[in-house]
């Protein structure tokens, strides 16, 4: 109520609210005082029901009248001291966004001890444990389920969480960053530099080519060296940007190609729509939300799901290939730098580390960048001609 613009509709609600509970008081007033038989007679109403049912002129009972006074006394005295009427807060001030902060700490407060045991614990360690793993399953169905399907097999454009293709690396620090600072991995329009429907065509066949997909072998030829447009994040042998071992694409989320799992689908009418309209998918920085703690045991929930038919072995590795160590310790290092940097200027931690808070500064300096070289600077007052 306290977001209307306008105090009209704070009025018109308090209105209604406290009409309503006047008009049923008079309606118990007058139906207590209305004219009924005297002990003993049982005068019929003269009105009828379905043919033959009538209704004795007997007063109300007397403990129902009691229980609506007293429910109607209730209800005066909620509205007194909770919001109800409109805009107004209530005696004791009191919303429900301030009541789930304050049970939302209390949780906290209980359960920061088991979370900061479960910090100490190695991810493959803590992916065993089992009363880890329900608080990660809970947490998972609330929050991740709605994209990846409760089993984690996502669905169209939602990734397969049980199974070895990552795109950003299925070790736990790799998923530990995205879960905290989000992803967003953008495919570009490649419609304008290929052209021709023709022409894209053909890469799609080239792209299905290095699965050994159905394929246009005729077609596939003649695409393969527009492919070159692709190869710059794919790479050139099309096993995605993981695979680049300069690190140049670090991050970038470009899929391998060269296998049969498909985000989007493995036809040719997909591949063809995505290189005309290109991708954009988003995931969202959980830090915020969930905080460090809880993201942790979320981590190893997120990590144990790819496991082995039968042995039940997880298949996600439990570091980061050794041509990836370095820059991966770098950049959890840059992370942590970006919190401190933050607190200290009294900013949100959580934020500093968000992919999409990242985006969103980077675009405000681009775009005032270029507001100031389109705009000259405006000449100073005292300035001579």
């Amino acid at each position: 109520m306290s977001d209307f613009k306008s105090q009209f509709w704070s009025y018109w609600i308090a209105a209604i609210t406290i009409g309503g509970i006047i008009y049923c008081m008079i309606i118990l007033v007058t139906q207590i005082r209305a004219k009924t038989n005297k002990p003993g007679q049982e005068d019929l109403q003269p009105h009828v029901w379905d043919d033959d049912l009538q209704e004795y002129n007997n007063p109300m009972p007397r403990w129902w009248v009691f229980m609506f006074f007293a429910t109607t006394i209730f209800g005066i005295a909620y509205l007194a001291l909770y919001p109800g009427l409109g805009a107004y807060k209530g005696l004791r001030n009191w919303t429900s966004a301030n009541e789930y902060e304050i049970e939302k700490k209390e949780f906290s407060d209980k359960a920061a001890p088991l979370y900061a045991q479960f910090l100490k614990t190695p991810i493959p360690e803590l992916a065993e444990n089992p009363e880890a793993m329900k608080l990660g399953k809970r947490m998972f169905e609330n929050n991740c389920a709605q994209c990846h399907g409760l089993d984690g097999k996502g669905s169209k454009g939602f990734p397969n969480l049980t199974d070895s293709d990552w795109l950003y690396g299925g070790f736990p620090k790799a998923i530990e960053v995205s879960l905290l600072g989000g992803r967003n991995g953008i495919m570009p329009s490649q419609a304008a530099s290929l052209k021709t429907p023709g022409a894209i065509n053909d890469v799609a066949n080239y792209v299905l080519s290095l699965s050994s997909s159905p394929h246009d072998a005729t077609a596939a030829a003649r695409g393969k060296t527009s492919f070159a447009l692709c190869a710059t994040c794919h790479m050139p042998d099309g096993k995605g940007s993981l695979s680049d071992k300069s690190l140049a694409n670090f991050g970038v989320g470009a899929p391998n190609l060269t296998d049969k799992t498909w985000l989007y689908g493995g036809s040719v009418k997909t591949i063809t729509e995505g290189i005309n309209a290109g991708r954009n998918n988003v995931m969202p920085a959980w830090e915020c939300a969930l905080g460090r703690e809880p993201l942790y045991v979320l981590t190893a929930y997120v990590w144990q799901l790819n496991r082995e038919e039968g042995t039940g072995k997880v298949l996600n590795p439990t570091e980061a290939p050794d041509y990836m160590v370095d820059e991966v310790n770098k950049r959890i290092a840059g992370l942590d730098a970006q919190r401190a940097a933050a607190k200290e200027t009294g900013q949100s931690t959580c934020l500093a580390t968000s992919l999409h808070e990242t985006i969103r500064k980077q675009n405000e300096l681009a775009a005032a960048k270029a507001l100031k070289e389109i705009v000259p600077a405006t000449p100073a007052a005292n300035a001579k001609p």
